[in-house]
């Protein structure tokens, strides 16, 4: 499969501040990646342990957006689901019907991740805390099977006592994805300019620095590119959409697109998965063309600017993330 999402994936319960309840809709950071990327291309799979109620709820889903559920591996005898409640304000609880050791037990195993694999794989996302002999034996197979690696890093890895680990790290990780808030906690800093610095300083590769409503900056080659939201959209629920985004990031990565354009891919998927609670019943050709549009004009927001660029940003396209084979024409 050329993309592989390798992040367990499960179920939501949201309850709404007016009382309506929607059931049974998948969730979880794996499945927004995998969202994410099925609004660019199809040839995309998810791998991870499940339980026995999760196909049953699910695979009609996965059925009619073209995606194998092959990589879905029964391994629990409890199917996790998270019930997210909304209150008036805007704010949210999640209790998961779970702990989170036991879900994190239901990540794929190195192998069922590399049993996904073959040489058309392009690119493999995984969210994950600093799991060292996971990730290192994820960077090598890097070299067994040439695709490249984005790692989206969980909050609770985000500490200081982490810095000197996650920054050796970056070296070896093609694409970095971080919120700023993360960020912060990571450098025990409540600048985020300066824990944005000090991630483009640590670097040689490419880190997606998420800025919420703000959209995002894709820090690469010693320049910060600015990749702001799309406009004009009305978030209906902000769930998922930093793991969208950063899936959509890594696609654009692998398929030679400069980091804005490629950041700005990471703001349009994010845009159609907020669009609604979950995600959409159905991707279809008009979702991506509507997201290239979408990319493709913030780009050019993020290019011109609503004033002068930063100190140190760049307005140039640079080039595509370290061993990409080709550089995209923008559209």
């Amino acid at each position: 499969m050329e993309y592989v999402i390798a992040t367990t994936v499960s179920t939501d319960e949201v309850h709404l501040a007016d009382g309506t309840v929607f059931e049974n809709q998948p969730g979880s950071a794996g499945f927004y990646a995998l969202a994410g990327m099925r609004v660019f291309t199809d040839r995309v799979a998810v791998c991870g342990g499940i339980g026995p109620e999760y196909l049953p709820r699910h695979e009609k889903w996965y059925r009619e957006n073209g995606i194998s559920t092959k990589g879905l591996v029964l391994r629990s005898p409890v199917s996790p689901t998270i019930v997210i409640h909304y209150f008036p304000d805007g704010s949210r609880v999640d209790e998961p019907n779970i702990g989170l050791s036991e879900f994190r037990a239901l990540d794929p195993s190195v192998d069922e991740v590399f049993d996904c694999c073959g040489q058309d794989t392009k690119g493999v996302y995984v969210f994950k805390a600093v799991e060292r002999d996971y990730l290192d034996a994820l960077i090598g197979g890097k070299l067994r099977f040439g695709y490249r690696l984005m790692w989206e890093i969980s909050e609770d890895a985000c500490r200081p006592e982490q810095i000197d680990v996650i920054e050796a790290y970056l070296k070896e990780i093609d694409i970095f994805s971080i919120n700023r808030g993360e960020a912060k906690l990571l450098y025990g800093t409540e600048d985020e300019a300066e824990a944005e610095k000090r991630l483009l300083k640590a670097s040689p590769n490419w880190v997606f620095f998420r800025r919420g409503a703000e959209g995002a900056h894709l820090l690469a080659d010693g320049r910060v590119y600015d990749c702001p939201s799309v406009p004009g959209v009305r978030a209906v629920d902000t769930t998922g959409g930093g793991n969208s985004s950063s899936a959509a990031v890594l696609y654009g990565c692998c398929e030679g697109y400069g980091p804005q354009m490629a950041g700005c891919m990471g703001s349009a998927a994010a845009a159609v998965i907020i669009g609604q609670f979950g995600v959409p019943d159905v991707f279809t050709e008009g979702m991506r063309a509507q997201a290239f549009e979408r990319a493709n004009r913030c780009r050019k927001l993020g290019m011109s600017g609503a004033g002068e660029p930063q100190e140190g940003k760049s307005m140039l396209q640079s080039a595509p993330c370290r061993g990409a084979d080709r550089k995209k024409e923008e559209l």
